[in-house]
């Protein structure tokens, strides 16, 4: 989070005495904008202020509330975040690469404060590189808030995340600790050293990725934040009384030197607070099952439309607890399963609703057994457990994205994943023997932080299916041990197609967070997104694309292993000869020895393959030497003076006879222009060219047809031509788009200046437009938008003579 670079001569009169002007944010009864308070909601900063500045940060006055000190062993006093020997230096951004670069004594040239985030971007955190290259130390931020509600704070809810933007490998005292203290003086608290401070263990946290390679980290990517989370209760926080939340971390190039950093701090004042009782036939939507004590009892709440209301689910029975739909719908007010220091169980049926946003604390369960749920998600603790069981009537049921601490999805049936999800504990799968169960995650990724595992996957009953762009991540450690992704690329039992990855334990610096996802089919090429271009290959392979991405690229070695059934293998596959195949640099590498499937039970094959440093796509083929008959560097289209000339590249070619150059006007249907002959089999780079001598004037697409010497063709990816005015010849004309929707462009090759008589015709003979324009740098619209669909027919008048061109609207 937090570090400091200091000069070898300290001055010490930049020691900081307490402010003159006190100020602190204010938890008020109402909102009041004028002095920043959001009434009795709650408190956040996020940092985003400190966006596109470099200037001396100063305590409470850059950011109101927000204190940043340090101190140095064997040197009195606190210092300015900023205080240096020499005088002040400024708050710098950091993408994390300051830490990057080290001094001739090996300490990191970065050691400073820092407000982190991507190169330009508005979203910050406020730390720094936790160095020094002076005396070891302690930084501290702090955040000071006071009561002037007028009514007693019960209970402070304090939430925050820990970033990591620079990895140091240090794990010494690579950690952020937390601690509060509380003030009745009228001078408050401005020092973040004197005084007693009470620790929060619950909210200290070491930083995530110190057994990554040496590098920058991106904070904001899951695997590098940890979100932390507690509340402090019984607290009883009187009016006019003051309470500052202190962050700390060690300044120590030897221990620490990581860059830590803290962001999205939220801090909520409980001041109204109900409890359930602890029965089973309770239905909480009913006022009376709830009470100012902490047993459920005394005075029940008025509504659940009151703001800034609390309300504790009691109890661990799993009975249906809610009669219809419980609304609580008070400004800031909210649910939470179970207490701090009392599990809960919330069920929530399929004829149950919940109109309002559910917490849920550690130990305790909330219970979904809903199609699609539309209770809001609140906090939800990393020792908690959300269940989602498969309601007996729905045909897929969906999983909300956020953050979970367990996620437990309870019983046969297809789930789909709403948004990306992070699980912090574990996941697993809980269904009848012999059934299956299946999360298709579209375009989100799933992704366990260091730590968490699965329970209940591993077999073809149990799938994640990346059916979409969205990927299940994991951590793979350098330890030797395998991380199973129990992937598939469709919702059934025979598309189980698993990946396990591994890294020595000799790589030193190795571990990171992988990314993985299969497709159906492999190809001769893919896109810059990983979209497999063409016709599918039918033979000596298996008909599957595994997608492995690394999250930091470099220092890694990894050991793959891919599994799949017969029934996903093409025709000539010989399992005797099976290898896997990377796709990289336009071309699949091939091998000069194939290592051979294996049986891995349960019907499956399996192939691995040892010092893996780079990724995506792989495959797993059959073929000497290349999967890819045609390996396409590149296709281009452009005019040149009259004619069209389209350019092409190959890396490689296997038995390739030739290729044939196709024209469309619609990007739909094409049709053949030319041909230009192959060279058969090559390993070295060959150049092609064609020239299209009788181009259209309007937008043209064209794109690669390349022929094997067995008949087997495979389709290039498209390039559009725009289209040309000039390229018309005089007094011809052309309207595109062609098919189109509603709205047409009049491209015409008379000389600028000359008036067009324009009048279009429906097919059934009716005029239906009529205008006159003259040729010049803007071309004229022809408006349609009302016209229903069809065929028209548009004759364009001059006073050289007339052309008509037929348009199709869609």
């Amino acid at each position: 989070m937090l570090q400091t670079y200091l000069r070898k001569t300290l001055w010490l009169g930049l020691c900081l005495s307490a402010l003159s002007t006190q100020a602190q944010y204010l938890f008020k009864s109402a909102p009041d904008a004028s002095v920043g308070s959001n009434g009795l909601g709650p408190y956040t900063q996020n940092f985003d202020a400190l966006a596109g500045t470099n200037r001396v940060f100063t305590s409470n006055s850059t950011l109101k509330a927000v204190y940043a000190k340090y101190t140095l062993n064997g040197v009195s006093g606190e210092f300015e975040s900023g205080a240096r020997g020499t005088g002040a230096v400024t708050l710098r951004p950091d993408d994390g690469s300051q830490g990057y670069s080290r001094d001739v004594n090996g300490n990191p040239n970065g050691a400073d404060w820092y407000h982190f985030g991507e190169s330009g971007a508005t979203d910050r955190a406020f730390g720094g590189i936790a160095a020094t290259n002076t005396a070891p130390g302690v930084g501290y931020i702090g955040i000071r808030l006071k009561n002037t509600s007028g009514v007693v704070i019960k209970n402070l809810e304090i939430e925050y995340a820990m970033e990591q933007w620079y990895n140091s490998s240090q794990t010494q005292a690579a950690n952020v600790a937390v601690a509060y203290q509380r003030s009745t003086a009228t001078a408050g608290i401005t020092s973040l050293t004197s005084g007693t401070w009470t620790a929060i263990s619950a909210l200290n946290v070491a930083a995530p990725s110190t057994s990554t390679a040496i590098a920058p980290r991106d904070g904001n990517a899951d695997t590098n934040r940890r979100v932390m989370r507690t509340t402090l209760m019984g607290l009883n926080i009187a009016n006019n009384e003051e309470i500052m939340i202190r962050w700390s971390y060690t300044f120590n190039s030897t221990t620490n030197g990581n860059g830590l950093s803290i962001d999205d701090v939220v801090i909520t004042p409980q001041t109204n607070i109900y409890y359930s009782k602890n029965t089973a036939n309770s239905n909480l939507d009913s006022r009376n099952s709830w009470g100012l004590s902490a047993d459920g009892s005394g005075t029940v709440p008025p509504n659940f439309t009151t703001d800034n209301t609390v309300y504790y689910v009691r109890g661990t029975s799993n009975a249906d607890r809610i009669n219809g739909t419980w609304t609580v719908s008070g400004a800031n007010s909210k649910i939470i399963v179970g207490t701090p220091t009392e599990a809960a169980t919330l069920y929530v049926g399929p004829n149950d609703q919940i109109a309002g946003k559910v917490d849920i604390n550690p130990t305790s369960t909330l219970q979904i057994q809903q199609a699609n749920t539309n209770l809001t998600l609140g906090a939800v603790s990393s020792a908690s457990t959300v269940e989602y069981i498969f309601p007996s009537n729905a045909t897929t049921q969906r999983v909300q994205g956020g953050s979970y601490g367990a996620l437990k999805l309870t019983g046969a049936g297809n789930r789909t994943l709403a948004s990306s999800a992070l699980i912090n504990s574990w996941m697993s799968f809980d269904v009848p023997t012999n059934s299956f169960a299946s999360l298709s995650l579209g375009n989100n990724d799933l992704t366990l932080i260091k730590g968490a595992g699965f329970s209940g996957l591993g077999d073809q009953n149990t799938l994640i299916v990346t059916n979409g762009t969205g990927a299940l991540r994991q951590t793979v450690t350098n330890n030797g041990s395998n991380m199973l992704f129990p992937v598939a690329s469709t919702a059934a039992a025979t598309a189980y197609t698993p990946v396990t990855l591994s890294q020595p334990s000799s790589a030193s610096q190795s571990e990171d967070t992988y990314s993985v996802r299969v497709s159906e089919g492999v190809y001769h090429t893919y896109d810059s997104n990983e979209v497999g271009q063409g016709r599918a290959l039918t033979s000596d392979a298996v008909n599957k694309t595994w997608l492995v991405s690394e999250e930091v690229p470099g220092n890694s070695n990894v050991t793959m292993q891919l599994y799949w059934s017969t029934a996903h293998q093409t025709s000539t596959f010989t399992s005797s000869r099976a290898f896997i195949d990377h796709y990289t640099g336009g071309r699949w590498e091939g091998v000069s020895a194939f290592s051979g499937a294996a049986p891995a039970g349960a019907g499956l094959q399996s192939v691995g393959r040892a010092g893996i440093t780079s990724f995506s796509p792989f495959g797993v083929s059959t073929s000497q030497g290349q999967v890819l008959p045609v390996a396409l560097l590149s296709f281009t289209a452009k005019r040149t003076g009259d004619a069209v000339t389209c350019r092409w590249a190959t890396a490689q070619e296997q038995n390739n006879d030739r290729f044939e150059v196709e024209r469309s006007l619609d990007g739909r249907t094409f049709e053949g222009i030319g041909r230009v002959r192959g060279v058969g089999t090559s390993s070295q780079r060959h150049d092609y060219q064609f020239e299209d001598v009788r181009p259209v004037a309007q937008r043209a697409y064209y794109r690669l047809r390349q022929v094997d010497l067995d008949g087997t063709a495979t389709v290039s990816g498209i390039a559009v031509v725009e289209g040309c005015a000039k390229c018309a010849p005089a007094g011809s004309v052309a309207v595109v788009p062609n098919p189109g929707t509603g709205r047409f462009e009049l491209w015409s090759g008379a000389a600028e200046g000359t008036e067009l008589d324009v009048v279009v015709h429906a097919a059934t003979g009716a005029q239906v437009l009529r205008q006159r324009t003259v040729v010049g740098a803007q071309r004229p619209v022809l408006n349609l938008d009302a016209q229903p669909a069809g065929i028209y027919l548009v004759r364009v008048t001059s006073a050289t003579g007339s052309s008509t061109v037929r348009v199709v609207k869609q």
